[in-house]
């Protein structure tokens, strides 16, 4: 009977425990529990590095096209519909359009306006791009060909052979270092996201295949070259973003970077960035003025000429004929020369998309991808109208 009491206690104390650590946001495991599936509000949920709105403002031009209202663009293979209920019913929250520094497009749907903030998901990524670019241009990294080792000889003890993997391999999604993309638990998917430790994470990860074979879209890539440019930099990505980035392009809106936890304190390179649309579309500006702003060069044209590099080695056909990727960003291209769209994607729908030949951005940002079946198609029926 005693027996009986002990092993009954020891359950009811197994069980409590669990509930506790499931309860605990402060936990990968309790994160898991908790908040489960990631949306667009996952910003309020993190702890964050907070940008300041800037005191002189850069505004765009504004100059509605009330035609694009009236556009049909396509929804599916089999449905068209007008451009504002493609957007509303595919949960758009914002929608802009801007040509020549113009702003012709302004939607917002479903409570949001432009005040809101819209989180980045992998949009992020892209920005990580111009961060490293950045650090590159001021000689705190000597180059993208340099081994992860160089910064962190630990990983030599996990593996080898990732004496091998350089910061390209990171940038270009072929460093090998393992991820499995799935949202189970013991999934890297959500540990990514999730994990309350995030270098410590990344320092213990085996390789799974040899560097620079192979394609393969890991958030564990930004997340180490973000670890990178902090010990190169000597300073918080997020703090490095501010002062060399944000505090440069006349930012109308405070915004924020989320972090792994209070106590580590690490940038979440991989998701985090944290701003209005209207504020978006000055990081497309950027890019799509080779990293010029205003007369004063950001980022090196060097540098943005490289992320703009289209050629048969960063082709990704398993996820389009046209499709290449480059130093975190996504390239469309038919020849092998130049790229006639750059793009930021992230989950749930988040597009920063750069048509350079037309000198168009257009943002979009939502709860979800909706029905649409390509996004990047409904794009080009808006470019083709304009």
């Amino acid at each position: 009977m005693k027996r009986k009491t002990v092993g009954v206690a020891i359950l009811l104390s197994v069980g409590i425990l669990f509930l506790a650590i499931s309860c605990n946001t402060n936990t990968y495991f309790g994160r898991w529990m908790t908040w489960r599936g990631s949306d667009i509000r996952d910003f309020e949920k993190f702890p964050a590095s907070i940008f300041e709105p800037s005191a002189s403002p850069f505004r765009l031009v504004e100059s509605p096209n009330n035609t694009l209202d009236s556009l049909y663009v396509t929804v599916t293979d089999n449905q068209r519909a007008y451009l504002p209920v493609t957007l509303w019913d595919s949960g758009t929250t914002a929608f802009l359009v801007i040509k020549n520094d113009t702003l012709i497009y302004e939607k917002y749907f479903h409570d949001y306006n432009r005040e809101s903030i819209n989180t980045s998901f992998s949009v992020a990524k892209s920005i990580t791009s111009l961060l490293i670019g950045k650090a590159v241009d001021e000689g705190h990294i000597q180059s993208i060909h340099a081994a992860v080792t160089d910064y962190f000889p630990e990983l030599l003890k996990r593996d080898p052979t990732y004496s091998k993997v350089t910061i390209s391999h990171l940038l270009n999604m072929r460093s090998g270092i393992q991820f499995k993309d799935h949202d189970l638990p013991w999934g890297d998917k959500p540990k990514a996201y999730y994990f309350p430790r995030l270098r410590e994470r990344v320092l213990e990860l085996p390789l799974d295949f040899e560097p620079g074979s192979r394609f393969q879209y890991n958030s564990y890539n930004p997340i180490l070259a973000g670890m990178i440019l902090e010990k190169a930099v000597m300073q918080s990505p997020a703090d490095y973003f501010e002062e060399k980035i944000w505090n440069k392009l006349g930012m109308e809106y405070s915004g924020s970077w989320s972090l792994d936890s209070d106590e580590s304190r690490m940038t979440k390179m991989e998701s985090g960035l944290n701003i209005r649309a209207i504020d978006f579309a000055k990081l497309g500006r950027l890019v799509l003025n080779k990293g010029n702003w205003n007369g004063e060069q950001i980022v090196s044209e060097k540098w943005m000429e490289g992320c703009r590099m289209v050629s048969s080695q960063n082709s990704v056909q398993e996820y389009g004929d046209e499709i290449h990727y480059e130093k975190f960003w996504w390239l469309f291209s038919k020849d092998d020369e130049h790229p006639y769209i750059i793009s930021g994607w992230g989950h749930l729908g988040q597009y920063l998309y750069i048509f350079p030949d037309q000198q168009i951005i257009i943002v979009r940002m939502g709860k979800d991808v909706g029905k649409v079946k390509s996004w990047k198609r409904v794009f080009q029926e808006v470019v083709d109208e304009i």
